[in-house]
């Protein structure tokens, strides 16, 4: 009866909660409208998931960052017709999936699945123990229990007749992966008790050193023609013992643990009985078994294993360096242009024009003279830029992303100098430009002066090797004349 009220009480609470949600959203409740604009006012029912989501949001501080999340995914849409229809539609499934399952609680719970059923007999198990919990019900007073129950005992007559059975089928179980008893040369399978019974078995073995205790076989202690060994299996029930003999030959064969050794035996005996031949066959089998040589090469799988490494290492290395590489191109590339680009710029806004028809001007140029060198970062990250700008982005936000995207300070240091004089006006900011390009015209010398030097340090161990050369040409005929 606690079951059904619990789930009773669930059940209606789910739905005083889609209730709650449609009743909410009616009438002018701007979410409402959102949903029944959109033609999605079947969803109101799971409103409330939404409300009780935001509180948690807001307690945790999170909702700014899931509003920003809903801005980031729905960027030309409508963010929160989007977060109403996901957060609406996972109440709707929420509110009927608790309402399915108070309901199917509660069906379950009245026709008496989660009580306790009362019982007049007990099974025993059929093999081992088995505990049964159970409530007693003693006049008025209930009385929690455990209590094991046994297996049934076998009667005498039983056992003897599970044993009859047994002495047909234990022979080939206890035969395992061998193919038969004249041929046992794998482990055998000693099983500790009979299938399906609780009856104990021991194994024992006529020969130890052929079968031990466990079932192990050593087929290298038997005979050439293969040794007989006896197992003998005593089954233990009570006072009642029974037992049972099984022979069995033990042979050697590959198959066996010792497989190498005994080849190498075999081996060893043809040699040693053609020591005059110069030469002797090798057997084809052993046994049943087919056997073939191969001679050992000195070359070894491990050598194309190293060159196929190395190979590897040295085309990873020569991803990074190309990255390494490509990278390098980009920032000097960026940095050789920084000078013109300033110069562009400050010359168009002399001439009378704009800082955005200028900017358009200088991208117009680079994309009509067809990138015959191959594309022009800086040109690419302000045709980036003006496409912003076209679409509506505020030059303040569409020259900032330009310094963030170009990645190097000098270009920070432009995005920023163009920010502030349009915020102040245009007054000042031909100047600034001015003093800017001579500063990158500056930099660049020195750039270049700077690889100069690097690259006559490139050239003193060419050189040096080449000193060493014409030394070596001129003094060792000298010394070999005296």
């Amino acid at each position: 009866m606690t079951v059904v009220l619990i789930s009773a009480f669930f059940g209606a609470v789910t739905v005083g909660l889609l209730v709650a949600g449609f009743v909410r959203t009616s009438g002018d409740d701007p979410d409402g409208r959102i949903l029944r604009e959109a033609g999605k006012g079947y969803l109101r029912g799971g409103y409330m998931l939404y409300v009780i989501r935001r509180m948690v949001l807001k307690r945790l501080q999170l909702e700014q960052r899931e509003e920003q999340f809903c801005r980031a995914v729905r960027v030309n849409g409508n963010p929160r017709l989007w977060r109403l229809k996901r957060e609406c539609t996972n109440g709707m499934l929420l509110f009927g999936m608790l309402i399915a399952l108070s309901g199917l609680t509660a069906a379950m719970a009245a026709s008496g699945a989660y009580a306790d059923s009362k019982i007049e007999t007990i099974e025993r198990p059929k093999t081992g123990t088995e505990v049964y919990h159970l409530r007693a019900r003693l006049g008025d007073e209930d009385i929690e229990m455990e209590l094991p129950i046994k297996e049934r005992t076998l009667t005498t007559d039983e056992v003897r007749e599970i044993w009859q059975m047994a002495k047909e089928t234990l022979p080939t179980q206890m035969l395992g992966d061998n193919p038969d008893a004249d041929d046992v040369a794998e482990r055998l399978n000693f099983v500790k008790k009979l299938p399906g019974t609780n009856i104990d078995l021991v194994w024992m073995s006529s020969d130890y050193k052929l079968i031990d205790y466990e079932g192990k076989v050593h087929p290298e202690e038997a005979e050439p023609e293969g040794s007989i060994v006896t197992v003998t299996v005593r089954l233990k029930y009570g006072d009642i013992t029974e037992f049972l003999d099984i022979p069995v030959r033990v042979v050697r064969s590959l198959s066996g643990i010792d497989e190498k050794e005994q080849l190498v035996e075999e081996l060893k005996k043809l040699d040693s009985d053609r020591v005059n031949d110069r030469e002797w066959e090798l057997p084809t089998d052993m046994g049943e078994t087919p056997v073939a040589f191969y001679r050992k090469k000195d070359r070894t799988p491990w050598l194309s294993a190293s060159l196929f490494l190395l190979f590897a290492v040295g085309l990873f290395a020569k991803w990074v360096s190309e990255d390494k590489r490509l990278r390098a191109e980009r920032e000097d590339q960026m940095l050789r242009d920084y000078p013109e680009l300033v110069s562009k710029i400050t010359l168009l806004m002399q001439a009378g024009l704009t800082l955005r028809l200028a900017w358009d001007r200088i991208t117009d140029d680079y994309l009509s003279s067809g990138q015959s060198d191959g594309p022009r970062y800086v040109y690419e990250e302000m045709r980036n830029a003006r496409n912003k700008l076209n679409a509506g982005v505020p030059e303040e936000t569409a020259y900032e992303e330009f310094g963030r995207n170009c990645g190097n300070i000098r270009y920070l240091r432009l995005s920023s100098v163009l920010v502030q004089n349009l915020k102040k006006g245009t007054g000042g900011l031909i100047p600034l430009l001015r003093k800017e390009a001579a500063e990158a015209f500056a930099d660049r010398k020195e750039r270049v002066k700077q690889r100069g030097e690097e690259a006559g340090t490139r050239l003193l161990l060419p050189m040096a090797g080449i000193l060493v050369l014409i030394l070596a040409i001129i003094m060792i005929p000298a010394f070999l004349s005296f």
